[in-house]
């Protein structure tokens, strides 16, 4: 697999400018956001909003990418730490733009940790209590240094972040960006995890939750990582 760094300075912002459109469509598309790949890539670039689309949705894709930018700016500091302000941040910045316009729209809050227990549809994986979710997520960046992850780390910590579920909504988005973070930091291919995949996604982070064996997804990861490249 090359390393961000075998990349000529063009392939790596061609790279950049083409997963903000993919990795935004797809990731806000495994969530049930309906705008198409073609009305997502108007929206951004264009400015043109999809007819016939909600507004929230809308706002959201906006807010993902921005919070995207911040991830590509970010992660070019090899000595920035992920920890849960940027964490938050993150969420905030996804889902501001459409509180502030469509409030009834969004669960609450953004930009801090849920204070309901919740729990995921068919699934038995039991996910942190609102009173654990601090501790919990300050425990996995500490054991998780940022700057210092292979995929192996990134993919485990992926599938325990997915099992604290921080927040009300956006878990997976959030989780996602985190992912691309660690990837661009430690010299990797951010994954590109598409929507058609969204099944084969879930069933290797349940594998990761319920048994323990990281290797199915971190596979899983390598093919997400050669669909990135493909775009360049």
């Amino acid at each position: 697999m090359k390393k961000l760094s075998e990349l000529s300075l063009l392939e790596r912002e061609e790279l950049f400018k083409t997963l903000r459109v993919n990795i935004t469509h797809h990731s806000n598309a495994i969530e049930g956001t309906t705008l198409t790949y073609g009305e997502t890539k108007q929206l951004l670039e264009n400015g043109i909003t999809a007819p016939n689309k909600r507004m929230d949705e809308q706002l959201v894709i906006l807010g993902f990418a921005q919070a995207y930018d911040m991830v590509i700016r970010e992660a070019s500091n090899t000595n920035k730490l992920l920890d849960t302000s940027f964490i938050k941040d993150l969420h905030y910045l996804i889902f501001s733009n459409a509180y502030k316009i469509t409030p009834n729209f969004i669960r609450k809050p953004i930009g801090a940790y849920r204070t309901e227990n919740v729990s995921i549809a068919g699934c038995n994986i039991k996910l942190s209590l609102p009173s654990q979710i601090a501790q919990n997520l300050e425990n996995l960046l500490f054991r998780f240094k940022s700057h210092t992850m292979d995929l192996n780390a990134i993919a485990e910590f992926h599938a325990m972040y997915e099992q604290i579920h921080p927040f009300s909504d956006g878990n997976g988005r959030t989780g996602r960006l985190i992912m691309s973070f660690q990837c661009i930091q430690n010299d990797l291919i951010p994954p590109l995890i598409e929507n058609e995949k969204r099944s084969e996604y879930l069933e290797c982070l349940s594998h990761v939750q319920t048994q323990g064996d990281l290797e199915p997804f971190v596979q899983f990861l390598k093919y997400c990582q050669n669909r990135s490249l493909e775009l360049i």
